[in-house]
């Protein structure tokens, strides 16, 4: 991948990775994909962004009380799952723990939100005073068009994300700038791995992954990869 990884080859410490990338990229569709592949193996585990299935507050609110509020909620969401990351952490060795999100997003969402600077300061306050447990992030990431696009075609929550901002240009441009600047600063590079998903579908997207943690923690794909389905599409992919 054109980046020194360091690791302990031999060391039985767990990994963990966080997904990264904007809403509508296709970061929760490719950890859900990846879960259901791992289902039966026990060397991964996997926790959500949020334990609410729901939220109290429409997210990327143009109303400032209202985005405050959200981000409050999601950061308190987050600060949850990462004592529940802890405790997994004590209790088991050797494993790779995939996360849907990085932390980080709160302070990204927030500062493209244009929060009150005192809100803003409060959250980053927040997020600053947590000893987050997460070693490596994968950033996926698109042209805005492509993530646009894709946000059109999952249509179920139409109605839903117009309240959260989610169809406007300027907003998704805002966000993946604020991306850029806070998670591939030169204090983060040495952790974050990008991978493209212009023209690629969710099986390669998934791949590219696979091929990560590889190198990452040197633990083999080769019996999923070698599966008939994800066989299909690799050569797919290879002949491109």
């Amino acid at each position: 991948m054109g980046k020194k990884i360091y690791r302990n080859k031999g060391s039985k410490d767990n990994i963990i990775i966080s997904l990264a990338g904007a809403h509508g990229v296709g970061k929760t569709t490719i950890f859900n994909l990846f879960k259901k592949k791992m289902a039966e193996n026990r060397k991964f585990k996997f926790f959500p962004e949020r334990y609410r299935k729901i939220s109290p507050f429409p997210f990327g609110s143009a109303n400032k009380q209202i985005a405050f509020r959200s981000e409050i909620h999601f950061l308190q969401q987050f600060i949850r799952r990462n004592k529940n990351v802890i405790n997994y952490d004590r209790k088991y060795n050797g494993r790779i723990i995939i996360l849907d999100r990085t932390p980080l997003c709160v302070l990204i969402y927030s500062k493209s939100l244009n929060l009150k600077e005192k809100d803003y300061i409060l959250i980053e306050d927040m997020y600053n005073s947590v000893d987050w447990k997460e070693n490596y992030v994968i950033y996926l990431n698109a042209e805005p068009t492509t993530i646009l696009r894709r946000i059109h075609q999952r249509g179920a929550l139409d109605h839903r994300r117009k309240e959260w901002n989610e169809y406007e240009r300027e907003y998704m441009q805002t966000i993946l700038s604020y991306y850029n600047q806070l998670l591939l600063s030169k204090n983060q590079e040495e952790r974050v791995f990008i991978i493209n998903t212009e023209g690629l579908n969710e099986e390669q997207v998934l791949e590219k992954i696979m091929e990560l943690i590889t190198e990452l923690s040197s633990y083999s794909f080769k019996k999923i990869l070698e599966s008939p389905s994800t066989q299909m599409n690799l050569i797919k992919f290879l002949k491109k």
